[in-house]
């Protein structure tokens, strides 16, 4: 990579089978990493790329914190033990949910004054520059975010953004033949081409050799090259420094006498960095001298110098900054006392975070704390009456290697009446699992308060989580479960914590009392345990459910969350339960039914004659939003009349075909016999010819849309669309499928529609489909959370199924998506019309309707 001080700087990674080096989005590399830097160094926007095992990019995330990179997630950090210094720093900006796909501070003048040091991010699936003016707070930076170039042409996808040496923007565009963005495409449009663009401000006079190769500067004494320095284009200042950096000592003179007397403060701090990286102990000593400067960016670049140069001779100047100067130096100044390592700094490491209340600076100081491993001023420090000092102290205590630190430290953290001591307490014990007798005495404790905080409550359900696998937590959350007096959310949070819980094997007091509630509990505690048993493949309580089933007063979509329960350790269906569910798929049912029928007829392992009855019944006439499913379930059949049947359903179904994928189709006909294959050939060719007329009917679709109302739509969304079920808008909905909240803001309407009309057209990252086959049965899903010994599927709203790694055979990607097809056929087109108003005016919904594209 290239690490230029005060610009940018990017870092690639080979490809995991070391076939190459990416740069770009979704090019099949790992962790690929882009930075932005202020002219002090310090690290202001990063952009980190994560990929899957097997390649391609599985998700973008900007990360607009000052500090440096971090990943995402904190399994990701626990794995690579990572020092924590507390809950994760806030963000500068936070951004929708888009594919940030290119970083850039823009440094020059050209484009206009008020330009100077903003920060530019492509997004590649918006088509849009964003621009993100950055003012300071404290010791980091907050932004105000505006779209700098927006296109209004759905196939334009920006991917980088560059400053030429000149002031202006480069702009790249890659155009329609990359598919590996976010949303994923399935459809390659080689014949859109990509392109390189200029942005130049009008009017602004051409610069004469923007990079300065005719003033040949390695040619210059170091002398002449110093008063050079003013030279207003921005490359040739580099250039110069550049050259100072090559003439070693003889430069550290003109350095001094030059640039660290000018009185522009950016070239002062560039001086600070040339004779950092001169690296001789006179230009450190120069260097030192920047730690007295007037400038807060002066002082924070020296003492940014300091701290990687490890210079000793400036701690006492560093412990004086990080105790009384502004934040950004003080959290530099507590960096460097950590990076040198003297544990003469610990005294006023500890003055310094009772002295302010920035995340930024506490983080410093912290994490030093941890570097410098001075144990005996930390456990005194556990007695201050400063909170803030307690609080660090015990971080630093947890976080050090060979910490000294006893569970009886933390006790009076749990035992705090201040939310902040309890929350700290909370975040140690959280990975200190063999300190659980205090942690049951906090819980139990916790749990007997009747004024519990959505946070305590949070943070009381993950404990529980962590120390799941401790007998006397499990035996205190049966006796818990077994309090009738318990309220029905306390309930519901004992299961959910059941349900995530990392055991293998459910205990038998927790079994008993979910035994209990099933019989007795209210109609949310016994859905949520459907869920639970569904989720842990939990077999002993398969009689009660099978009384579930088969009793006709029970509730349509209880009935089948029990039956769906049941099936991961009993996959056959009776003909009784066949016939029920046939039944509910009928349209006089509701569409949330019929759809949690087609999935577990989907999951089923399903008799000859019942896919044939199936292949009769169904698949000819069904409504198209259930056929993906109901197709699904014909993939575990090779028997040729079943074959038959179903190719000559779908035959006499190929006007309803536009949602189903040729590539899984083809897959699933291949495990039968070559006779039906080979009669399958005009179906699979039908079916080529209708996805190329996809664009057509689009198109024709959207020209009949009106303007639409947005409130209406708003109803529908929540109502008839049924799009809540799986899709939230401001916390309110299912979380199954993305987020919407900025649909309107991140999606052309082309888009939207697209996604409408044809959701196995492009997939959100994230919520691919993948088949999941184990050695029992077959899950068809999303996958939500990869764990050491187990991943979750989510196979519908709200159903999770843990499955552990040994019982996997095999993870297939899957070109069907999990939302169902045939809205359109459900809405008039004045009800698609109030629908798209309202996707698109949001993320207010106030009726803002965008611009079609």
């Amino acid at each position: 990579g290239q690490n230029l001080k005060g610009g940018s700087a990017r870092i690639w990674r080979c490809r995991p089978d070391g076939s190459g080096l990416e740069s770009m989005a979704g090019g099949g590399y790992d962790n690929a990493i882009e930075l932005a830097f202020m002219p002090s160094g310090e690290t202001i926007g990063t952009m980190t790329y994560f990929v899957n095992p097997e390649g391609g990019m599985r998700d973008a995330l900007m990360h607009w914190v000052e500090g440096g990179v971090y990943p995402k997630s904190g399994p990701v950090i626990q794995q690579d033990k990572f020092k924590m210094t507390g809950d994760l720093m806030p963000v500068m900006t936070k951004m929708a949910r888009v594919a940030p796909s290119g970083l850039m501070r823009y440094r020059g003048s050209a484009l206009g004054k008020e330009y100077s040091n903003n920060i530019f991010s492509a997004e590649f699936n918006t088509g849009r520059i964003m621009r993100h003016q950055i003012s300071a707070e404290g010791a980091s930076y907050k932004t105000i975010d505006e779209p700098f170039i927006t296109s209004t042409v759905q196939d334009v996808h920006l991917t980088d953004v560059l400053e030429d040496a000149d002031g202006s923007m480069l702009v790249l565009n890659t155009g329609g033949w990359f598919i590996l963005g976010c949303p994923l495409s399935r459809v390659a449009k080689i014949d859109v081409n990509g392109g390189i663009y200029r942005i130049r401000r009008n009017g602004t006079p051409k610069i004469t050799d923007p990079w300065g190769k005719k003033l040949n500067l390695k040619s210059l004494s170091a002398l002449t090259l110093a008063v050079t320095i003013k030279d207003p284009r921005p490359a040739v200042r580099d250039n110069i420094i550049e050259s100072l950096i090559e003439k070693g000592e003889a430069a550290v003179l003109p350095i001094k006498n030059t640039l660290l007397r000018s009185e522009n403060e950016e070239i002062r701090a560039a001086g600070i960095f040339a004779l950092y990286r001169i690296g001789t102990a006179n230009a450190i000593k120069e260097a030192r001298s920047g730690l007295h400067d007037a400038s807060m960016l002066v002082r924070t670049s020296a003492a940014r110098v300091m701290g990687l140069s490890k210079d000793k001779a400036s701690i006492d100047k560093l412990m004086e900054l990080v105790q009384k100067d502004q934040a950004k130096v003080r959290r530099q100044a507590a960096t460097a006392l950590g990076q040198i390592g003297d544990p003469r700094a610990v005294p006023a490491l500890l003055n310094a975070v009772s002295s302010g209340k920035d995340r930024f600076v506490d983080h410093a100081i912290t994490y030093s704390l941890i570097t410098l491993k001075s144990t005996t001023p930390l456990m005194e420090a556990l007695k201050s009456p400063s909170l803030s000092v307690r609080k660090s102290a015990l971080i630093a205590l947890d976080q050090m290697d060979g910490s000294i630190l006893s569970k009886e430290n933390l006790v009076p953290f749990l035992n705090s009446s201040d939310p902040e001591s309890r929350k700290t307490g909370i975040w140690v014990a959280s990975h200190r699992p063999e300190w659980s007798d205090i942690v049951i005495n906090f819980l139990k404790n916790r749990l007997a308060a009747t004024n519990l905080s959505e946070t305590d409550l949070t943070a009381v359900r993950d404990l529980m989580i962590i120390f799941s696998e401790n007998k006397p937590l499990q035996l205190f959350l049966a006796e818990q479960l077994g309090d009738r007096a318990s309220p029905v959310a306390r309930q519901a949070l004992l299961i959910d914590v059941i349900t995530h819980s990392t055991v293998k094997v459910i205990p038998d007091s927790w079994v008993q009392q979910l035994g209990k509630l099933l019989d007795q509990g209210s109609v949310e505690i016994k859905s949520h345990i459907l869920g639970l048993i569904e989720s842990r493949g939990i077999k002993v309580l398969n009689e009660q459910l099978k009384m579930i089933v088969q009793n006709p007063g029970t509730s349509a979509d209880f009935r089948l969350k029990a039956l769906s329960s049941k099936l991961l350790s009993e996959p056959n269906l009776s003909g009784s339960e066949f016939r029920m569910v046939l039944n509910y798929l009928d349209n006089k049912n509701e569409s949330p039914i019929r759809q949690m029928a087609a999935r577990l007829l989907a999951k089923a392992k399903l008799t000859d004659d019942q896919l044939i009855q199936l292949a009769k019944e169904q698949i000819a006439k069904t409504d198209v939003f259930l056929l993906p499913n109901l197709v699904a379930a014909f993939g575990a059949g090779k028997n040729e009349e079943v074959g038959a049947a179903f190719v000559a359903a779908l035959g006499s179904a190929v006007d309803r075909l536009d949602n189903l994928s040729e590539q899984d189709l083809k897959a699933l006909l291949n495990k039968y016999p070559q006779t039906i294959k080979a009669s399958a050939e005009p179906l699979i060719a039908t079916l080529t010819e209708r996805n190329a007329g996809r664009l057509t009917e689009l198109q024709a679709l959207e020209a009949r849309l009106t303007r639409g109302d947005v409130a209406q739509g708003a109803k529908l969304f929540f109502g008839k669309g049924i799009c809540s079920t799986c899709h939230a808008v401001a916390n309110k909905g299912g979380k199954f499928g993305p987020d919407l909240t900025n649909i309107g803001q991140i999606r052309s309407g082309h888009d939207i529609l697209e996604a409408i009309l044809y959701p196995g057209a492009s997939f959100a990252r994230e919520y691919e489909t993948s088949k999941v086959i184990t050695k029992s049965t077959t899950h068809v899903g999303v996958i939500k959370e990869q764990f050491p010994d187990a991943i979750t599927v989510e196979i519908g709203p709200g159903a999770i199924i843990l499955v552990p790694r040994a019982e996997i055979t095999g993870i297939e990607p899957m070109s069907v998506s999990m939302m169902p097809p045939g809205l359109d056929k459900q809405l008039s087109s004045e009800e698609l019309s109030d629908l798209m108003a309202y996707l698109n005016s949001l993320p207010d919904g106030l009726g803002t309707i965008r611009p079609k594209n």
